[in-house]
C-alpha cells in the first residue's frame, strides 16, 4: 500500500487537529441522511446510496484549520477592489494577518465583486511516494458559504516545504473560523499521461437503459471499486 506522509512543524497543531482520513470527518448532514426518502426499495434512494458521492466525499484526506481566524472585508481605497482584515485571537506566528494575493493577480469578478485573495497556511509537509500528486480543493459537500480555496495540484513528491500556503476567496463580509473546522481535502494520485479518444457508439444508450431498468444500485453491484485511505 501507498504511504502518504503529513509532517507537522507544531506539536499542539498535531495533537489537537490532526489530519485525517476524509471517512472520519463526513459531512454531518450526510452522516445523518437515511439512504431513502422513504421505505427502503419502495422509494426514491438518497443522495447516500450514490457510490461516485461516496467514494468523493470519504476520499483522501482531511486538514483541519488549526487556528482561530476572523476575517472583515476591508475595501482599498480608490481601487473598487474588496480587501480584507484577518486577526488571530488566540495569537499566530506562522502567517501575517493580511497575508494574501491582490486582485490583479487574478483579476476574475466572485459574485460579481473585485476581491483581493486570502491565503490559509498550515503547518503541514505533505510527503507522497515518486511520481505521485495531491489534488488540494475545499471539501465539496460541507457547502462552505464562507470561503473556497482554490482547486490546485500540488507535486508533493519532489515539493520541500515546511508549510502548506493555499490560496482562496471570502464570500462572506465577515466571518470567523474555528480550529478544527475542516479547510481542505487532500486527495493523492498517481501522475499518468493520458491521450483522448473520440468514439461514437450509439448501442450504449440501448444498453445503458436497459440496465438502469433490470438492476437496482447497479454501480455499486457490478462497477464499484472500493479505495482505501488509512
Amino acid at each position: 500500500m501507498n504511504k502518504i506522509k503529513f509532517i507537522c512543524g507544531d506539536s499542539a497543531v498535531a495533537e489537537h487537529f490532526p489530519i485525517v482520513p476524509a471517512s472520519k470527518m463526513r459531512p454531518e448532514w450526510y452522516s445523518k441522511l437515511r439512504p431513502w426518502v422513504g421505505e427502503p426499495h419502495q422509494s426514491y434512494p438518497t443522495i447516500k446510496k450514490c457510490m461516485p458521492v461516496n467514494d468523493f466525499i470519504q476520499g483522501g484526506y482531511i486538514v483541519p484549520n488549526p487556528v482561530e481566524q476572523q476575517f472583515n472585508i476591508a475595501p482599498r481605497p480608490d481601487t473598487g477592489v474588496q480587501g480584507f482584515s484577518r486577526e488571530y485571537p488566540g495569537g499566530w506566528t506562522i502567517q501575517a494577518p493580511q497575508e494574501g494575493h491582490e486582485h490583479e493577480q487574478c483579476p476574475v469578478q466572485v459574485n460579481g465583486a473585485k476581491r483581493d485573495y486570502i491565503t490559509f497556511s498550515v503547518p503541514w509537509r505533505i510527503e507522497t511516494p515518486p511520481g505521485y500528486s495531491c489534488l488540494i480543493m475545499s471539501p465539496f459537500y460541507f457547502f462552505e458559504e464562507r470561503f473556497k480555496l482554490f482547486p490546485a495540484i500540488i507535486d508533493t513528491d519532489t515539493i520541500d516545504v515546511s508549510w502548506n500556503n493555499w490560496p482562496g476567496v471570502m464570500l462572506k463580509s465577515q466571518f470567523t473560523l474555528a480550529p478544527g473546522e475542516p479547510l481542505a481535502q487532500v486527495i493523492p494520485f498517481k501522475r499518468e499521461d493520458w491521450e483522448m479518444e473520440l468514439e461514437v457508439n450509439e448501442d450504449q444508450i440501448k444498453r445503458d437503459t436497459a440496465l438502469k431498468f433490470f438492476l437496482t444500485n447497479a454501480y455499486a453491484r457490478i462497477f464499484h471499486r472500493k479505495k482505501k485511505y488509512k
